[in-house]
């Protein structure tokens, strides 16, 4: 083959290459986002990955953010019910224009936020249908529509249901079997919040959220901010992050 021939193929060659990166690029999710972190925004979902985890392309832009939903932990597609909370999910916010209130950064540098369209919280649907447990960050809200859920045995709250992981490791299904009430303030921050403790905290000057050690982003690249109890982190205008609520 002739010079001019082979510079020829090792050029269509360097072009198909870039031409798949760029659209590969192009299809990927955007994370890492801290300037949605707070900001209230609307958006529509472009895809479901599972139950918990989807796409949204907020309005006026053109690239997809990855979301998890907060407050909750579906089943994985492979597990029982993941179908299940995934079909639903789609079938209430695919390529549905939403409203997103992000939370934080997750350590994957997902959105943690709630999702909702036409007032409809989907984190609060997945639970009233027995596909989701409440976990990770306590609220209120969510803890009495499981208490609900598993009374009327929707979803894999069924006597006779299998279970998916969420439903026998998460500390509020440990509660329910032992038949303790649902605590009215998350029992990781409750010493703390009467001054219990001295611990340090770690603030992310990002997010203005705060971390105690047992948290999973106490170390994250922002949490520059140190204090020695919660009520130095308040005084401050943090909040508490929602990874200290599950240890």
């Amino acid at each position: 083959m002739a010079k001019t021939g082979i510079l020829t193929v090792v050029m269509v060659s360097l072009m198909l290459s870039m031409s798949v990166a760029v659209t590969a690029q192009r299809g990927a999710s955007d994370t890492g986002r801290h300037d949605l972190v707070g900001k209230p925004f609307d958006a529509v979902i472009s895809r479901i990955g599972d139950g918990d985890t989807l796409d949204a392309i907020p309005v006026g832009e053109s690239r997809a953010i990855r979301i998890r939903l907060e407050g909750i932990d579906a089943p994985e597609q492979d597990e029982v019910f993941g179908r299940e909370a995934m079909a639903l999910i789609r079938g209430l916010l695919f390529e549905q224009r939403v409203r997103v209130h992000g939370r934080e950064l997750d350590r994957y540098g997902r959105l943690v936020a709630r999702v909702a369209r036409d007032g409809t919280d989907a984190s609060a649907q997945l639970i009233r249908a027995g596909l989701a447990c409440h976990a990770y960050a306590y609220d209120a809200a969510l803890a009495r529509e499981e208490a609900q859920a598993r009374t009327a045995g929707a979803g894999f709250w069924a006597a006779a249901a299998k279970k998916p992981a969420c439903a026998t490791t998460t500390a509020f299904s440990a509660r329910q079997q032992t038949g303790a009430p649902p605590p009215s303030v998350p029992p990781a921050l409750e010493s703390a919040a009467r001054g219990r403790t001295a611990t340090a905290f770690r603030g992310n000057v990002e997010s203005r959220l705060y971390h105690a050690p047992h948290c999973r982003n106490y170390t994250c690249r922002n949490c520059t901010q140190v204090f020695a109890s919660e009520a130095e982190a308040k005084a401050a205008g943090f909040r508490p992050a929602g990874d200290c609520l599950k240890h």
